[in-house]
């Protein structure tokens, strides 16, 4: 927000980049060390104006003997932040070697664009931009004018960054009592259960060893540190359990994993049930229910009240409008007096804020339904990360992104009611070519080779590194969404229809989606005998492959595919195909009907063979009982392909 020529700025560092209005001065007043903004973020409020050319003309001025007291009232314009800006112009934090390799701008303005506690230190984060930008999505509004009085938890009296939230002392005797400890844990919650406590620890390895290899929602570091000092809540703790199960050694996983499911919705909904009336909500019961979103309960002996509440908080709606209207607490009790932090809060927040956006985007994108996070930041290109991926997270965050944009512009009411705009199919296809060939990490994108085949690229052994491990599984989930994304313009077109459809550019769109729909369906094949070479060795004898790595993703869109191959197989039996298919010969003699019969069945034939591919890459998610009834309306669908085809 620009400022009138000789005006300091009074705005923290936080409310200047999204023009948004700070109180900084006003909470000073009062004896707080923080805006309004910050404490409901629990981060530090700074003020670091080093970046002000203003600014840096008095010090240069200064330097050459100019009048001392400007630095003076510098540096008297923030009580609050003083030692912040003395220890930011100290010597050490500017080193030598960095300003002959950097220009003097950028070493100055670097520490102030991004809080401390939101940089990354791993290899698959999100870059900065990105962290900006889904913190502006989820939380940029401001605050409700009753969020600024006594029921505020702030965190003047603790530590302020992820390092300090790691390093933060053992929980007093009130915080112990609030939380669950290990031993207590091991001694009363699986009391009369098959689950000992060797098994639940299992379980737990289990899940940050291969189901977190696609979904990292938890930091597995963070998560240990919080788990022996006891700070984990029980339904984080049953949850990541239940997801675990699937790839431990134990035989009867089923039924173990629905023990841990009915335990997690048990603690959930108690935690829910008893969770203050200011909106409060813990940020480990959000990841919980994060883990748990799509899973599938046995209701049959649990108790009605569980199975009706269930069906109200466990749901994605339920996700979404918690992570987007409670205030996320980050420590391991609600209550006002909690001093113990969860391990490095300020990078797990972010991560669900991720994990919540891009679930939420191919959600409704499955369900042709608006999403319920705000499209503010949607119609602005200015607001929108402008950097290029970095990695996994910002690959995911930036299709995302499409895919809320298809939704926008092929469902929206004027879309249903009048048919599609072929402007808005082309943009659309462009969006996505640009993503794939920038948008996408040069290590994680697909390359073709002749023929517009996959190129094959080897990585060695699946278990020589964990980067290797990761890279696999990440461009597998990548490119099927990818391609989800492309079936999913298709559906639109096809069910709403084109706007004047009797023009010619409709024409060329209606080609043009059928083209891009085939090659996805055969880019998925490529893509699908590509994974087959991969498997990562689990407990024992077992071997897990990508597909069972990530079911919600990889096994769910290759069913998708395969049921679309079967009803376009179908469809080409109630029909002819196009005309371009058949020879020439067979054009010109009418007396050919055979061949031409002959030839339409290897066509529909073709489409048989991809559903067969399809339907076997869904079997190879041989971890999870559900894949059993994926496969059970699988096989109903291909055998309705196969009795069309024998009455041609």
């Amino acid at each position: 927000m620009p400022l009138k020529r000789g005006l300091e700025r009074e705005s923290c560092d936080f409310c200047y980049r999204r023009k948004i209005r700070c109180d900084r001065s006003l909470q000073a007043t009062q004896g707080q060390a923080t805006c309004s903004q910050c404490a409901r973020r629990e981060e530090q409020c700074r003020l670091d104006d080093s970046d002000d050319i203003r600014i840096q003309r008095r010090r240069i001025f200064t330097a050459h003997g100019g009048i001392m007291d400007t630095c003076v009232r510098e540096s008297e314009t923030s009580p609050v932040d003083t030692s912040l800006k003395h220890q930011d112009k100290s010597p050490s934090s500017a080193p030598a070697s960095r300003s002959k390799s950097l220009p003097l701008e950028d070493v100055n303005t670097a520490p102030s664009q991004y809080p401390d506690n939101l940089v990354p230190d791993d290899t698959f984060w999100l870059s900065l931009d990105n962290i900006l930008f889904l913190d502006q999505v989820f939380m940029g509004d401001p605050l409700p004018a009753e969020w600024n009085g006594s029921q505020q938890i702030t965190t003047q009296q603790g530590p302020s960054s992820a390092t300090d939230h790691g390093q933060s002392g053992t929980p007093d005797n009130h915080e112990q009592r609030a939380t669950f400890s290990v031993e207590t844990l091991d001694q009363s919650s699986w009391s009369g259960d098959s689950a000992d406590s060797s098994t639940f620890t299992a379980a737990l390895h289990s899940y940050f060893s291969f189901a977190a290899l696609s979904l990292p929602i938890i930091l597995e570091d963070a998560f240990w540190q919080d788990y022996r000092a006891g700070r984990c809540g029980q339904p984080l703790l049953n949850a990541i359990a239940c997801r675990g199960v699937p790839f431990t050694a134990t035989l009867n996983q089923w039924d173990l994993q629905q023990r841990f499911a009915f335990k997690f919705r048990e603690a959930f909904l108690k935690a829910r049930s008893t969770a203050s009336s200011d909106g409060i909500t813990r940020l480990d019961d959000l990841e919980a229910l994060a883990l748990m979103i799509d899973f599938v309960y046995e209701d049959a002996d649990n108790q009605l009240l569980h199975s009706s509440l269930g069906n109200l908080f466990l749901k994605h709606e339920s996700l979404v409008l918690m992570t987007l209207q409670s205030r996320i607490c980050d420590r391991s009790s609600t209550t006002s007096n909690s001093s113990s932090i969860l391990t490095r809060a300020g990078e797990r927040r972010v991560r669900l804020y991720w994990h919540v956006y891009g679930l939420d985007a191919f959600h409704c994108l499955d369900l042709k339904q608006i999403s319920y996070i705000p499209d503010d930041h949607a119609g602005s290109n200015e607001r929108l990360p402008q950097g290029e991926a970095e990695g996994y997270f910002d690959a995911i965050l930036a299709l995302a992104i499409i895919a809320r944009k298809i939704i926008q512009a092929l469902c929206s009411a004027a879309a249903k009611r009048r048919g599609v705009d072929p402007n808005d199919v082309h943009t659309l296809y462009e969006k996505i070519y640009h993503w794939r060939n920038n948008g996408c990490p040069e290590h994680l994108r697909r390359h073709e080779g002749p023929a517009g085949k996959l190129a094959n690229i080897y990585l060695g052994d699946s278990n020589a590194n964990t980067l290797k491990k990761h890279s696999q599984i990440h461009r597998a989930v990548l490119w099927a969404l990818e391609i989800n994304c492309l079936l999913q313009i298709e559906h639109c077109v096809s069910e709403y229809g084109i706007h004047d459809s009797r023009s010619l550019v409709a024409e060329t769109t209606a080609i043009c989606v059928e083209y891009e729909s085939v090659k996805a369906l055969n880019d998925m094949i490529d893509i699908c005998r590509w994974m087959e070479q991969y498997e990562i060795r689990g407990q024992g004898e077992r071997r897990h492959s990508l597909i069972d790595l990530a079911p919600s993703a990889l096994r769910n869109i290759c069913a998708g595919m395969c049921f679309w191959s079967c009803q376009r197989g179908i469809e080409f039996c109630r029909r002819d195909p196009p005309i371009l298919l058949h020879s020439s010969s067979n054009r010109d003699r009418t007396g050919r009907r055979c061949a031409q019969i002959e030839d339409k069945k290897r066509h529909i034939n073709s489409y048989a063979e991809t559903a067969q591919i399809l339907r076997d890459a869904v079997a190879r998610a041989t971890s999870h009982h559900d894949t059993a009834q994926v496969l059970e309306r699988l096989d109903k669908q291909r055998a309705l392909l196969q009795t069309e085809l024998g009455d041609i």
